[in-house]
């Protein structure tokens, strides 16, 4: 029987984000149509779509051999339909792409979506941890901070993320504890990530404040070079002492995590464009969910794929002129480009961190 390879032109992840609404008012949100600088706030995004046009967008997206899906926001458990949308995503399949040893796609097999939920936990209870189970490859429960709470998110309390993490756990729904870092919220990292795993988090996802959306306007939360160094250093030492994987990721200058870690995968290439992709509440696209560029509706994805804009992402035409000559230089882009694009002006910019 001769084989079916599927069409990786398309990034197999799509991020939907499905509301713009959010029961926090975090100042390190990266959501292009939620900044409060009048100066950066120029994402036209023209409202929500409904249960039935997401319905369209999702068997679109699996047309295009999407085969992974992350709902996000803005704040999903917003969306009175989110569990109707989870089924719908579940009760569809895809094909997958098999890779051979050499990792080389050699067929593909039809298998369900994936599926990952990225939430605050706020509003997460006992019925929907049990609505969840075997439903969701994973959610992915933000907790940035413990004494630093209140402040990052605007008000609040880490206790609702903590007991939205345990409630998860006790019905078997796998369970990752994000941490957004920043220069508030670093001192007292190790305290955090460990809380999140003694609340039952399966693992850790690190993710280093980048400048964008509401956070274009709060440049002091970005970590220094020495800092990130520490952010990676202290993630590991957590993971190793849980006995938990942990991952990066936003990018990160392979110049600053040159180092082996034990527990802690840490990404230097930009998957945006290529891996995944966004779609905003109102169904229009974008290579990454940093990205303040609206390139139309999901409809016209090829399009927007084939844009110069889209294709730089592709190719990697986007490294900056200080890395041409790097040793790195095939294994590293040098960082967020969206955020040096946010920061800078330009997708080949320097990352903020070098700044």
């Amino acid at each position: 029987m001769e084989k079916s390879f599927p069409d990786l032109s398309i990034p197999k992840t799509a991020v939907l984000e499905l509301t713009g609404r959010c029961n926090h008012r975090c100042v390190f949100c990266s959501t292009p149509w939620d900044a409060d600088s009048p100066v950066t706030n120029k994402f036209n995004c023209s409202g929500e779509m409904t249960t039935e046009a997401w319905h369209e967008c999702i068997d679109f997206m699996v047309e295009k051999n999407v085969y992974g899906f992350a709902f996000t926001g803005g704040e999903p458990f917003l969306r009175h339909d989110l569990f109707e949308l989870i089924d719908y995503v579940r009760c569809r399949r895809a094909k997958h792409p098999e890779f051979d040893e050499d990792g080389k796609v050699c067929g593909s097999v039809e298998k369900p979506l994936e599926l990952t939920i990225i939430t605050n936990g706020r509003l997460i209870d006992e019925e929907h941890a049990t609505l969840l189970k075997g439903k969701v490859d994973a959610v992915v429960v933000s907790l940035p901070g413990l004494k630093s709470y209140a402040e990052l998110t605007g008000g609040g309390d880490p206790s609702r993320a903590l007991r939205a993490i345990t409630l998860l756990s006790q019905h078997q729904v796998p369970v990752v504890v994000s941490v957004c870092v920043t220069t508030k919220n670093l001192p007292e990292l190790f305290e955090n990530i460990s809380a999140g795993f003694l609340a039952g988090a399966d693992q850790l996802l690190l993710n280093r404040f980048l400048p964008g959306g509401r956070g274009t306007i709060h440049r002091e939360l970005c970590l220094s070079a020495d800092q990130i160094r520490q952010m990676l250093k202290i993630a590991d030492e957590v993971c190793v002492a849980a006995n938990r994987y942990g991952s990066v990721g936003t990018e990160l200058p392979l110049c600053l995590c040159d180092e082996e870690f034990k527990m802690l995968t840490v990404g230097t290439q930009c998957a945006g464009g290529v891996e995944f992709f966004a779609v905003a509440p109102d169904g229009s696209v974008r290579p990454c969910n940093h990205s303040p560029v609206n390139l139309g509706d999901y409809r016209e994805l090829d399009r927007a794929i084939a844009s110069e804009y889209w294709q730089t992402f592709k190719n990697r035409d986007y490294l900056p002129k200080m890395c041409s000559k790097c040793r790195y230089v095939l294994k590293c882009d040098g960082g967020c480009r969206e955020a040096a694009h946010i920061v800078g002006g330009a997708l080949n910019s320097c990352d903020p961190v070098f700044l």
